[in-house]
């Protein structure tokens, strides 16, 4: 498996700042980004709900060391469905472990563009943080990793970049790079990115 050492991280707009970019441009339209197998569905798993149902290696992403699927419980999650909640588990006690994707939209000027995930603590291992990071032609443009969730909850972290007028790196792909950190586990979920045009 390709592992992917973290990158240096530049000034990051917390989720609050994403906000008021939003809120500046309101008038703008919003444009979601296809990213490939977002809700980390499209591996289904037969086995029953648990710590134990998991595999290796996600569709759409490229993955790092200790990285899986996992299609949790209500023991992981109290609030898990019957069926199972799947997601994409990143790391463990032994290493850290992390999700890459390069898709197919390109960087473009005067463009803010809004990454959102779940992540989530299980009540069952030990949380010890994560990075979510976008970026174009291996370039971090912006990262966060605020979100605190307690065990057994979501919560949101949502970064942005505005790009500019002349973006250094125009017409270079985005990518997605989700990390864990320290030596836990940390869940994801629910990846999405948009993107809005800002004024000249």
């Amino acid at each position: 498996m390709r592992r992917h050492s973290p990158l240096p991280v530049p000034t990051v707009l917390t989720w609050v700042a994403a906000t008021l970019l939003l809120a500046g441009s309101a008038n703008a339209q919003s444009t979601s980004i296809p990213i490939l197998n977002p809700e980390f569905t499209l591996d289904t798993l037969p086995c029953n709900p648990g710590s134990g149902c998991n595999t290796y290696g996600i569709s759409g992403w490229v993955t790092g060391p200790q990285t899986y699927i996992l299609k949790a419980s209500t023991t992981q999650y109290p609030s898990a469905p019957v069926t199972g909640l799947y997601v994409a588990a990143l790391g463990n006690g032994t290493s850290t472990g992390s999700i890459f994707q390069t898709l197919g939209a390109t960087v473009q000027a005067n463009t803010t563009y809004v990454l959102s995930v779940k992540v989530g603590a299980r009540a069952d291992d030990v949380f010890t943080g994560y990075l979510v990071s976008l970026l174009a032609g291996n370039v971090t443009l912006v990262s966060g990793h605020r979100a605190t969730p307690v065990g057994g909850t979501f919560v949101p972290e949502v970064v942005a970049y505005e790009s500019g007028a002349t973006p250094p790196q125009l017409g270079q792909p985005l990518q997605i790079l989700i990390q864990s950190l320290g030596t836990g586990q940390a869940s994801i979920a629910n990846v999405a990115l948009s993107a809005q045009p800002t004024a000249e």
